[in-house]
């Protein structure tokens, strides 16, 4: 049976890895590697569209692209939901929708509405407390089942409120109800995040601890699993990667005229046709008939 993200919160000893996967070849390419979980980030689900990352995309979008991949994975599913929309009755809809769809959680952070990457550098308030505190009261009682996780995310440390007022809002979402707490950093060191995770733990608060280590990427799976993060997510790597191979490939081709010069770069036919199950399209057509 399929794990739940609630599950892989509630693991101790261990920090489990949920990976970016903005489309359903690359959630199979990560549960065949063997991560605990997927990602789909705004960020890369824009990206995809080739869309900055700016409340472009909507809820039939997400829900197109998570049916895809929960149809063919065996790992769960964690969505993105930004800032859970503009009030707590898009994040109740939001909750039952990604749900029908295979999510087996969502995470939602206190940018106001409309929301802008974390990353570009423009200038962002925190959300208001009420306002985001009462969507965590929604989406918890709204949710269709108890299982559904609802991860609430900080994004003080980012915008340069500092600790203190990072650990008033954790208070703040563990007592509306969330099931995850996400600190989130832009420092390329890891230690305010460390920091963070040491006071939160003496305080002793409810919800399992959720880190996005994109930019302090030196730190091990031992170090976050010392610090007592129960989630890491490696957010954005497919999309990274993809487009470097994508480049080189492109531009060796480009460059040396034919084909056959990227023979090494690139994974036989046969790759894809073990990840798209062309041998269970076989069976069904010799079993059932075309």
């Amino acid at each position: 049976m399929k794990k739940t993200i609630k599950q892989l919160l509630n693991t101790s000893n261990k920090t489990n890895i949920v990976m970016g996967a903005g489309n359903a070849l690359l959630a199979e390419i990560a549960a065949k590697v063997g991560y605990d979980g997927v990602w789909i980030s705004s960020f890369e689900s824009h990206a995809w569209n080739l869309l900055p990352d700016a409340n472009i995309l909507n809820t039939a979008d997400y829900f197109d692209t998570i049916s895809k991949i929960s149809d063919r994975i065996d790992i769960p599913i964690l969505v993105d939901a930004d800032e859970g929309g503009p009030s707590a009755i898009n994040t109740i809809r939001m909750v039952r929708e990604y749900e029908k769809a295979g999510a087996s959680a969502m995470c939602f952070e206190d940018n106001p509405s409309p929301k802008r990457c974390s990353f570009y550098g423009m200038k962002q308030s925190l959300e208001s407390e009420d306002i985001m505190c009462g969507k965590i009261r929604a989406a918890v009682e709204k949710r269709l089942n108890d299982d559904f996780a609802i991860i609430a995310r900080t994004e003080s440390l980012i915008q340069g409120h500092g600790q203190e007022v990072a650990m008033e809002r954790a208070r703040m979402y563990n007592d509306a109800g969330c099931d995850g707490f996400l600190i989130h950093s832009k420092s390329k060191s890891p230690d305010e995040v460390l920091a963070f995770a040491d006071a939160y733990h003496k305080e002793n608060l409810r919800a399992p601890l959720v880190c996005v280590p994109t930019t302090y990427n030196t730190i091990s799976e031992n170090e976050l699993c010392d610090a007592g993060f129960s989630l890491a997510i490696y957010a954005n790597c497919s999309v990274r990667a993809t487009v470097k191979v994508i480049q080189e490939v492109f531009e060796k081709i480009k460059t040396e005229g034919t084909l056959s010069s990227v023979n090494n770069d690139i994974v036989p036919m046969e790759t894809i046709f073990d990840l798209i199950r062309v041998d269970q399209l076989k069976d069904n057509q010799k079993r059932y008939g075309s």
